[in-house]
């Protein structure tokens, strides 16, 4: 999967080599579906290759390819589909 980035989807300081490990290692994704006219978004919940918990958020722009547009350490809201996610990771 072909895999680009927003210049708000750094912004938390994450990297794109981190947030790449969650989706490439992510067992699940969340799809949130969207209001009318805007895209649906993934979720994927994961840890980075150094362990630490987090959230990216992406927009499916075709089947191979994904626009990321968040990425944050994980949030409390997320916190138990991170549990069930992480029971999936790669």
């Amino acid at each position: 999967m072909k895999i680009r980035w927003t210049r708000s989807a750094t912004k938390h300081r994450i990297s794109r080599i981190r947030s790449q490990h969650v989706i490439d290692h992510s067992g699940s994704r969340i799809r949130l579906r969207a209001v009318e006219g805007s895209d649906d978004r993934l979720v994927y919940l994961g840890d980075d290759a150094e362990g630490t918990a987090l959230e990216v958020i992406a927009v499916e722009l075709s089947d191979d390819e994904v626009l990321v547009i968040h990425a944050m350490p994980l949030r409390p809201k997320y916190r138990a589909d991170y549990e069930e996610a992480i029971k999936w990771q790669i």
